[in-house]
């Protein structure tokens, strides 16, 4: 009769091997809670559990958009300012169509700016193969610059009712945020994980060379991948013109390097092909806290800068050694 075969249970290295970066998410994200909690009493409340996810949402979506082309090896500079321009784009249209086709109008149109942006930084990037770094940071200043254009100054209109269906609470209590924030990450996750799409994504990450010798078909993922990250950015935006009623064409001046130390955070290797979306949504999460902390400290706001970079460092040293660890 033939035995059984089970599968092995992970213990000791061999568990701390697959899921150390994740263990070490949660834990410091309890930590961070519990900090929080205990400086400030109010903390405590679902209410402000809802503040704090509507707060780090917008940074949740640049931030998908940053994991996935980091999974390729490469790197966005351009999420903060097509966070901006989302959100310039948006306020600008509904303030020259003040009804609820307009807000409608103005939601769809953004999404296509996003994407076109997205699709600009794939051309250079997929198929004149220009270093990403440099392509991004050019079309920074770009979108930057037309966001000006169309918000010199912040202000605008924005459709209260389309404002209040995005940012209202189910029940009193559940953010709309969070619903879209678990559609997101399952979508990702979906994405990443189980479609050919996010296998040819990590393939890249891991070595563009051998993926394109393997018949994946590079350039088009690339673009593809640029052009989502666009889109999330795009996302943000609209968000962020929804919950702060206004257009700023400063609005998205720090999630460049927040999306990159959210992702990190988040267990995602800057070598590319290892990263979970969940793990960007805790490290969003992780960064707005932190900040938060800084805020209720009253610790001056320059100092988020600081604590910025030394988290990035601290995240990029975890990455280094589970690198050092999956080699062995």
């Amino acid at each position: 009769m033939e035995k059984k075969i089970k599968a092995p249970r992970l213990r000791g290295k061999d568990f701390s091997y697959r899921y150390f970066h994740q263990c070490f998410i949660v834990a410091f994200t309890i930590a961070i809670i519990l900090v929080m909690s205990i400086v400030n009493e109010s903390f405590r409340t679902i209410y402000n559990y809802g503040n704090v996810m509507n707060g780090a949402f917008a940074l949740m979506l640049a931030a998908f958009g940053q994991m996935l082309v980091i999974l390729t090896g490469g790197i966005d500079i351009s999420v903060g300012s097509m966070v901006t321009l989302g959100n310039c784009f948006c306020v600008y249209i509904m303030t020259q169509m003040q009804s609820v086709n307009g807000a409608i109008l103005a939601i769809a149109l953004t999404i296509l700016v996003g994407l076109a942006a997205g699709a600009l930084n794939g051309l250079f990037v997929a198929v004149f193969r220009l270093p990403a770094i440099i392509v991004t940071i050019a079309t920074s200043a770009i979108f930057q610059g037309v966001a000006l254009v169309l918000m010199p100054i912040p202000g605008g209109v924005v459709e209260s009712s389309v404002a209040k269906a995005l940012t209202q609470r189910l029940w009193r209590t559940v953010p709309m945020s969070f619903i879209f924030a678990v559609i997101a990450v399952v979508i990702l996750a979906l994405v990443t994980n189980k479609t050919s799409f996010g296998y040819a994504l990590r393939a890249i990450g891991g070595s563009e060379s051998a993926a394109y010798a393997t018949g994946v078909k590079v350039t088009r993922t690339k673009l593809i991948t640029y052009m989502l990250s666009g889109l999330f950015c795009a996302l943000g935006g609209i968000y962020l013109s929804c919950r702060t009623a206004s257009g700023d064409s400063s609005i998205g001046n720090t999630y460049t390097v927040y999306s990159i130390s959210a992702t990190v955070v988040g267990g995602t290797l800057m070598t590319g092909a290892v990263g979970q979306a969940y793990g960007t949504a805790c490290g969003a999460l992780i960064i707005y806290l932190v900040n938060n902390i800084i805020n209720m400290l009253g610790i001056s706001t320059h100092y988020q800068y600081a604590c910025q970079g030394a988290i990035l460092i601290f995240a990029l040293m975890i990455g280094s050694f589970e690198t050092r660890t999956r080699e062995r």
